[in-house]
């Protein structure tokens, strides 16, 4: 589809860009982080998850033995695949959480008698969550297996052994889902 606008619509477009956003130091700093509502898929790793992945990353490391570069690349993706589940089932229960104790007001009083429990995320962005969280799961699933499988196959090939097309067909969309309504 081509967008046919004339130069002076896109230079108006050029101009009107310009104004809007944060211009301040402060500003900026206070909103770096408005993209960021649960962190299932984060590059980053806080202070407290460094320790989860090391965990994760050394027992990978002990159970699948990587003896080449390949294949320790591929225990470390299996690793950051574990901390993301682990990063999908803390969202989870965040959200179970905060539906099981929802708070309760007593009418009668000014303030509220029982303030439940209060989700780390704000709430809005909890349900949102949950309406993703298995999608989440499901693609960071599909990323696991295929790198398990992907593993193993090279270390039976490097054990000799005559390796014949996988079983197991790793299916990866472009953007980590498969649409139900392909055609």
């Amino acid at each position: 589809m081509t967008n046919n606008i004339s130069p002076a619509q896109l230079e108006a477009n050029r101009e009107n860009a310009k104004l809007g956003g944060v211009k301040t130091e402060r500003g900026k700093a206070s909103i770096r982080f408005n993209a960021r509502k649960h962190g299932i898929l984060s590059n980053l790793i806080s202070d407290y998850e460094k320790g989860v992945y090391e965990h994760y990353l050394n027992q990978v490391f002990e159970e699948l033995r990587p003896e080449t570069a390949l294949e320790e690349i591929l225990v470390e993706r299996i690793a950051i695949y574990y901390l993301r589940l682990y990063r999908a089932g803390k969202a989870e229960k965040e959200y179970i959480l905060s539906r099981l104790n929802p708070g309760e007001f007593d009418l009668d009083a000014v303030m509220e008698s029982d303030k439940g429990y209060k989700p780390v995320l704000k709430f809005e962005y909890v349900e949102r969550l949950y309406g993703v969280y298995n999608r989440y799961e499901t693609s960071i699933e599909n990323r696991l297996y295929k790198a398990m499988h992907e593993l193993e196959r090279i270390q039976r090939m490097r054990k000799g052994e005559v390796i014949t097309a996988p079983l197991a067909v790793d299916v990866q969309h472009e953007n980590g889902f498969v649409s139900q309504n392909a055609q």
